[in-house]
């Protein structure tokens, strides 16, 4: 079965979504505004459970999969011999022209990770019986990190498939863009930018002791980041402004939706 959640996009879509929903394999469940990806995946994960699925494969809209993907996850998930894991998709990262992922042991066929991203990762739903469900309160992006840890911390294994079973790209093109440029820098929107820093600080604020050497590569990122804005990116004073106040709140703990934790935002 296939559930699409819709986090209040326009008329014409929705429209076309319901075209979908027609399907007897297809549930639709569209919000009439946007509640943020970590409820968006809560919905789907409480619709799957509802139906009696005991397996989800989270996905996003931007991302393409391989005809064999679902088949190949079970595949590694039977050769791992684990019952408590979180196994996800190795992918071509088409901004980069290459695998996410590069095996260097051409025989195996999975890898220990600490983190995954959202889109093409297996999971048991007893996963969110136990540890409970996606933070909404982080809206969005470090929601799969942080369920990551999260699972981690009670003892689940966290994997990927050497083998790419789907195209996804992380960030947006820019136009013209010389090769370094589309190398380094990831060209999110001033929002984005506040939530990458915001939920970045918040989830190494909780995990450092845990997860150290995890937390220091994520700062190191946020750090390489802002460097790219500065150097690369356009709106710099607007993205420059919106790290800052991220960080700002995720080392107060102020959490939410941007209306909820940055009314004024931007204006």
């Amino acid at each position: 079965m296939a559930i699409i959640i819709d986090n209040g996009s326009d008329p014409d879509t929705v429209r076309a979504l319901q075209g979908l929903a027609k399907f007897s394999n297809v549930v639709l469940n569209a919000n009439k505004e946007n509640l943020g990806v970590a409820e968006a995946l809560n919905q789907g994960v409480q619709i799957a459970g509802q139906h009696g699925f005991h397996w989800i494969v989270t996905l996003d809209q931007d991302t393409s999969l391989h005809v064999d993907m679902l088949q190949h996850l079970l595949e590694v998930y039977a050769k791992c011999r684990e019952k408590n894991v979180l196994l996800g998709a190795n992918y071509w990262d088409a901004r980069k022209n290459r695998n996410f992922l590069q095996c260097r042991d051409v025989n195996a066929v999975f890898h220990e990770r600490k983190t995954l991203i959202t889109s093409g990762t297996l999971a048991p739903i007893r996963l969110f019986q136990e540890i409970g469900l996606f933070r909404k309160d982080y809206f969005i992006d470090s929601v799969d990190h942080e369920i990551c840890l999260r699972a981690r911390a009670h003892g689940w294994r966290i994997l990927i498939s050497c083998k790419p079973c789907m195209s996804h790209s992380i960030g947006s093109e820019m136009d013209g863009a010389s090769w370094l440029r589309k190398r380094l820098s990831f060209n999110h929107s001033p929002t984005r930018k506040y939530f990458i820093a915001r939920n970045t600080i918040t989830t190494t604020r909780q995990y450092f002791w845990r997860e150290p050497l995890w937390c220091v590569r994520q700062i190191c990122r946020l750090t390489a980041d802002i460097l790219s804005v500065v150097l690369f990116e356009r709106q710099k004073s607007r993205k420059v402004w919106a790290f800052i106040v991220g960080l700002g709140h995720g080392m107060l703990g102020k959490l939410g939706s941007l209306e909820e934790a940055w009314p004024n935002g931007f204006r």
